[in-house]
């Protein structure tokens, strides 16, 4: 998405654009998530999450305490990244790491199949998405710079915003080996599931 922001925002908030919960809820019909990896106390989607202060590169993900509560343990995991230089490698790598403690991860990224970040031979399957570009919610309140005279557009923190300039893909982590399996996903069809 830090292609479609302003370039006024900070490195964190270009890497805090939260999921349509349409597209996360169609998701989750399918995998029932215990926890999402990469979230923020306002754009979380499940209720275990974990933030930038929990630090989800370096914790457990199978096994977890947050907030001095119990151990909870996780089998599925929604993955939304930021989208900053080298994180989508290294939450992969993660995935990587978690699938051998008997997590599933699905991750929400571009979708560039020739990317050096996605390792292929780990990747249970890839949902790419059609028929159209997803929408993100936006981290912050922010202005749009009109052009060719079109006024400027207030853009308010939660509100979705269209205009990513990338389409996107699930990938998909699962304990078992498997040879990588390639999908077509339709966004309307996904976008109407996650809304019932």
């Amino acid at each position: 998405m830090s292609d479609l922001i302003s370039s006024d925002l900070s490195e964190d908030m270009k890497n805090s654009w939260g999921t349509d919960r349409r597209v996360s809820g169609a998701m989750d019909l399918e995998f029932n998530f215990d926890m999402d990896a990469a979230a923020s106390h306002k754009n979380h989607l499940f209720p275990v999450y974990l933030t930038k202060e929990d630090n989800a590169l370096e914790v457990d993900w199978s096994k977890i305490t947050l907030h001095h509560e119990t151990d909870i343990t996780v089998k599925t995991v929604w993955v939304n990244p930021p989208y900053g230089r080298g994180m989508i490698k290294k939450f992969m790598q993660k995935c990587i790491e978690q699938k051998e403690k008997g997590v599933t991860s699905v991750m929400l990224v571009p979708a560039t199949l020739d990317a050096q970040w996605l390792p292929i031979n780990e990747i249970s399957e890839i949902r790419i998405i059609t028929g159209g570009r997803l929408t993100f919610i936006s981290p912050c309140d922010y202005i749009i710079k009109g052009k060719n005279g079109k006024p400027d557009r207030l853009i308010k923190e939660g509100e979705p915003v269209s205009g990513n300039t990338k389409g996107s893909m699930f990938v998909i982590f699962r304990p078992s080996k498997m040879p990588c399996t390639v999908r077509l996903i339709d966004r309307d069809e996904l976008v109407r599931d996650g809304a019932q």
